[in-house]
């Protein structure tokens, strides 16, 4: 394991309506919050402790376009599109890193393309710094750090949304034609070991678990504890754990 602490720390599920969605969040036993707009832009969560389901859309599109958000994202609005357009799904996941710069370098020594987008809400002390990958598939992750510590975030500003309710997050499941070759390329990005039997990059917080399947894309969250419900929220399912035994 590379010396970054890689941790799950939070996943991207683009959907028509944040209302709609953290609600039926909330009735599968996830209680989740809506957010106001912002710069084009909604979002919501579930939020367990430091990681969280951003839940979000968008509801300004020349706004958001304009918004160092949309600019960022940029490359995903395709995807992002497609998934609204089908009733909502998982775009991506972001990974939580001590230091975005040196995990963009040790990227790019590898020969990725990466590009590095910082993030400060006027008159807020919190800023986040994110290292995009170029040349990766649409569910692939990006790294963030928090200023200051995520975990101080967490203590000091966000304390009082986490709500995790009876369940825990486990990990999800990407579904994708070559199953071992996708777990075998996310866990040198993640500088993670493979399970290879399972297909599995055991990355702490929210296991990558891979399956086949043409979808190429995260399909279903893995839920843990207590007795955890089977359904689905606008495109993105949800299902125990336990029933990958």
């Amino acid at each position: 394991m590379l010396p970054e602490s890689t941790e799950f720390d939070h996943l991207l599920h683009c959907v028509p309506d944040v209302d709609s969605a953290t609600a039926a969040y909330t009735a599968s036993g996830l209680p989740a919050h809506a957010n106001p707009p912002y710069l084009g832009f909604r979002n919501g969560a579930w939020r367990l402790d430091a990681r969280y389901v951003e839940i979000l859309t968008v509801v300004d599109r020349a706004e958001f376009a304009g918004s160092p958000f949309g600019q960022a994202m940029t490359a995903w609005m395709p995807y992002v599109d497609a998934l609204l357009a089908a009733g909502g799904g998982a775009l991506n996941f972001a990974v939580h890193v001590t230091d975005v710069h040196a995990t963009a370098e040790r990227l790019r020594r590898a020969g990725h393309e990466v590009d590095l987008h910082v993030f400060a809400r006027e008159g807020s002390p919190v800023s986040f710094t994110e290292a995009v990958l170029r040349d990766a598939p649409a569910w692939a992750p990006f790294f963030i750090t928090y200023t200051p510590d995520r975990q101080v975030v967490l203590d000091r500003y966000s304390a009082g949304r986490v709500a995790r309710g009876p369940h825990d997050l486990a990990g999800f499941v990407v579904e994708t034609p070559e199953p071992a070759a996708s777990a075998a390329w996310l866990g040198e990005i993640l500088g993670l070991p493979v399970d290879r039997e399972r297909t599995v990059v055991p990355l702490p917080g929210g296991e990558v678990h891979f399956a086949p399947g043409p979808a190429d894309a995260i399909t279903t969250l893995l839920l843990a504890e207590g007795t955890p419900p089977s359904t689905s929220v606008a495109g993105l399912e949800l299902r125990p754990r336990a029933e990958l035994r």
